[in-house]
């Protein structure tokens, strides 16, 4: 683990607290760690902290989990006790604690993850560790460098490609998170991505998919409603971007609603398969949309 003082260098230049600085980095070796085991070879790294380190870099809020769906044939079981092993012994300065009560299998055993205890030199905290074992990835997963962060020359290795969501599934997947929640850092996260050249007619297929999978109707309306509505916890989001950029919680809910309003064009399809959310019969329908959105 670097030292404190690089840490605090990086705290500084981010103009975050140093322990919002901090498990950015705790996060990063993490990462290491698990490659270094093998683990990421069959999962697909995803959510806000992929969105961070994989295609904002700093340009973007900090995130303090780490979420990944996997893509073996592994039970849930396997799943988390091959995570909590790859962490169970320390390794660049970093030990982890593991107790039976901080990990779970889901009961309907399509998620598994853990509260994971840390503790190096000059700090102790813990960070969230979900893994989703509901769905395939709809899309072939990519593989995306680490954006460049200062604190980067004093790590003690090189950064390293992460296999991950595509950049539309990843937003995808975002949708569906603030459909069916309220999190001020959704908004976000969807805010920012509205700066992007986006594939609309995918993002909105992959979005009425996402909820599909988790037979959820997608409700584009309500969705769109839900962005004003909502009760926001900003002060969750503050603590998680630079000191120097003013939220403006108005700016944020009306570039939302501009920008997404192609998720209310639903064609015929997508309606049908908004409809089959409960019964899920139509099994081949989901691949059918994909075809259409990139044809």
């Amino acid at each position: 683990m670097i030292d404190k003082k690089f840490a605090d260098l990086f705290a500084q230049g981010s103009q975050v607290g140093i322990d919002v600085a901090e498990r950015e980095i705790v996060l990063t070796y993490v990462l290491k760690i698990l490659d270094d085991a093998g683990l990421l070879k069959t999962l697909a790294f995803k959510g806000g902290t992929c969105l961070r380190k994989c295609v904002y870099g700093k340009e973007t809020r900090f995130s303090v989990d780490l979420d990944f769906t996997s893509d073996g044939d592994k039970e849930p079981d396997d799943v988390i006790l091959e995570l909590v092993g790859a962490l169970g012994k320390p390794a660049f300065g970093l030990s982890f604690a593991i107790d039976t009560k901080d990990f779970y299998v889901a009961e309907d055993r399509m998620s598994c993850g853990a509260t994971v205890v840390y503790k190096h030199a000059w700090n102790e905290a813990n960070f969230k560790l979900d893994v989703s074992l509901r769905e395939e990835p709809s899309l072939d997963l990519t593989s995306f460098a680490l954006q460049p962060q200062p604190y980067f020359k004093y790590l003690e290795f090189k950064p390293f490609p992460i296999r991950s969501f595509q950049f539309e599934e990843l937003l995808g997947e975002k949708i569906r998170a603030a459909s069916q929640r309220v999190r001020s850092r959704d908004l976000y996260d969807l805010a920012k991505a509205a700066d992007k050249p986006l594939k609309t007619k995918l993002i909105r297929s992959l979005a009425v998919i996402k909820c599909w999978n988790a037979r959820d109707a997608f409700d584009p309306a309500r969705f769109m409603g839900k962005l004003r509505s909502s009760n926001y916890d900003w002060d969750d989001l503050r603590q998680l971007v630079r000191r120097s950029e003013k939220l403006n919680p108005e700016a944020l809910i009306s570039t939302c609603e501009k920008r997404y309003k192609f998720l209310l064009d639903l064609t015929e399809n997508e309606k049908r398969l908004i409809a089959d959310a409960k019964r899920h019969s139509l099994k081949s329908l989901p691949r059918t949309l994909l075809k259409e959105a990139v044809g």
